[in-house]
């Protein structure tokens, strides 16, 4: 009665449903932190920045306009991020600029943090504390509780805020209220789809 069946189930799934939404952005974020941590964070934010619409366009106050639903603000605002978000990184990027200006014990702070992990990273390095000596192990987490004193000691806590408050207000208001719909179109083939290239 009991017979041994053999089904074969090699093969490949094909599972490459697009994610839309909130989800499509967390996937983003999950993509983007890999890369930094594979060191290719400075080419990712040159090819991000390389995207940068006109600042013209950006600022255009004929755009600004309430949105008619709740819907509609969801779409536009999903929209302006994916549209702008070369010059919201560049908005960031200036605040953070702008309070390490202004903040000079935070960036003497950052260089010597950053000083501290070059050396600490540099070779074979040995601490020894009496007869102690400290593995690797323990001399990145005595630096990186150096680190963390120095900045906290500078304000960097404060000024992180700040940025990330200022930051996340004004691409909020901006991304809320642009009009994405009274933009030129033109690098959207999916908005007239009856049209056909030739």
């Amino acid at each position: 009665m009991s017979e041994n069946v053999n089904i074969d189930l090699a093969g490949e799934i094909n599972a490459t449903t697009e994610k839309r939404g909130f989800q499509k952005y967390v996937n983003d974020l999950d993509l983007l932190l890999q890369h930094v941590r594979s060191g290719a964070a400075p080419t990712l934010v040159m090819g991000v920045l390389s995207s940068r619409r006109p600042w013209t366009q950006f600022v255009a106050t004929d755009n600004f306009k309430a949105p008619a639903s709740i819907p509609r603000l969801s779409r536009r605002f999903y929209r302006n991020i994916e549209h702008f978000q070369a010059n919201y990184l560049m908005i960031f990027l200036g605040l953070f600029a702008y309070c390490l200006i202004t903040t000079p014990l935070l960036l003497i702070a950052m260089a010597a943090s950053f000083f501290g992990y070059k050396k600490l990273t540099s070779g074979p390095n040995t601490w020894k504390i009496g007869n102690w000596e400290l593995t690797k192990t323990q001399q990145y987490v005595a630096a990186v509780s150096c680190s963390t004193l120095i900045m906290w000691l500078a304000g960097a806590g404060a000024v992180l805020f700040w940025v990330l408050g200022a930051t996340v207000t004004v691409v909020a208001l901006h991304a809320s209220f642009f009009d994405a719909e009274t933009l030129a179109l033109s690098d959207d083939p999916d908005q007239f789809p009856m049209i056909e290239q030739v």
